[in-house]
């Protein structure tokens, strides 16, 4: 067993430490009124979660849920949704506190919910695994059942004990997963990183498994490739066996084939040995949308700035796979100067605004 790690609820009393995460937490929520209202007085804030800490008086806020389609996988989630302050505060200033620990040990291409680890490495990563044509063969793609919903606090206590020894520190985060009922919570920061350190006990197992030369997980999204077909269906067989030890249950879905038949379908893409191919569910949508702004100038109307940039996010997807037919047959036309263009007047705008 490492070394494990103590002393980090003192780490969490530094008002420094509080105020930078206060800051970089409100990125992306600064419009919402419980952020306005901490950032109307950061020093006061600051004093507040100083103290919540230092007396031990943190109680988790019942969370607020309502339910989302998540656009990517196009299924309704339901998340929870706590206060900035002082729920999420704190959550971040655990993260922080607890980040070099829990990145200790784990997978390298574990690519969701961790900083300089999102689509792009699994994208650059498949890639890499898609040029040896022999070890990449054959690709199983599995999905864990219900896993946020189905993680034991228990278990997900010992796996956090293996790697920090502050039982205090250890208190706070029972506090808050088991604040909103079994299982974790989606929608909370400090438990898409539980999430990825629950499973890294199974990310060292399949590494190890013979046969499985790539293998990339994208939260409970697991690709493992290899150059035989026995030998995979050997690893789904380790796979379900040890996630049946934490608790868990492999989804009946699975599938196990060649590479050169389908493609491997994984974070937006398809990849075969050579080429990459956006998703069809991705290309149809970037069809439409395109169609709808070609509309638009044809007939006179005005983009909007949230059409225009879009649009342009959408158009950036085609960097990553053999686009370049598609670029041209409908986007060339609509012409990315014209879009950016409406997107810098919007922002000369603000800032005049901001300005006077």
């Amino acid at each position: 067993m490492p070394k494990r790690i103590g002393h980090l609820c003192e780490k969490m009393l530094d008002r420094n430490l509080i105020r930078k995460v206060i800051i970089e937490g409100s990125k992306g929520k600064r419009k919402r009124h419980d952020v306005k209202k901490v950032l109307s007085d950061v020093e006061k804030y600051t004093d507040k979660v100083y103290e919540i800490l230092k007396c031990g008086t943190y109680v988790p806020t019942d969370p607020r849920h309502i339910t989302i389609l998540d656009t990517c996988s196009v299924k309704k989630r339901t998340i929870g949704v706590v206060p900035y302050y002082p729920d999420g505060i704190i959550h971040r200033l655990i993260v922080e506190v607890a980040r070099p620990i829990f990145m200790r040990g784990m997978y390298a291409h574990s690519c969701a919910s961790i900083p300089g680890r999102g689509n792009m490495h699994a994208i650059k990563y498949m890639k890499k695994a898609m040029k040896d044509v022999k070890g990449s063969k054959y690709c199983t793609k599995m999905d864990i059942r219900h896993y946020y919903p189905n993680i034991s606090h228990e278990k997900m206590m010992d796996v956090l004990r293996r790697k920090i020894k502050d039982e205090k520190f250890l208190g706070l985060i029972r506090k808050i997963i088991t604040s909103d009922g079994a299982g974790l919570t989606i929608g909370f920061y400090l438990n898409q990183w539980l999430a990825n350190v629950f499973l890294e006990s199974l990310d060292q197992m399949i590494t190890t498994c013979d046969g499985v030369k790539y293998y990339v997980r994208n939260m409970d999204d697991l690709v493992l490739i290899g150059p035989n077909k026995k030998k995979l269906h050997k690893a789904i067989r380790a796979v379900a066996k040890h996630l049946g030890s934490l608790g868990l249950e492999l989804k009946k879905n699975w599938q196990v084939f060649r590479v050169d038949d389908r493609g491997v379908d994984f974070v937006g893409y398809r990849f075969f040995h050579g080429y990459t191919l956006l998703r069809k569910r991705n290309y149809l949508k970037l069809v439409r949308q395109c169609r709808r702004v070609k509309k638009k100038i044809e007939t006179g109307k005005t983009l909007s700035v949230r059409e225009a940039a879009g649009l342009l996010s959408r158009v950036g997807q085609l960097k990553h796979c053999s686009g370049v037919n598609i670029r041209k047959k409908y986007f060339d036309d609509i012409k990315a100067k014209r879009l950016k263009n409406i997107i810098r007047a919007n922002r000369k705008r603000i800032k005049d605004g901001n300005k006077l």
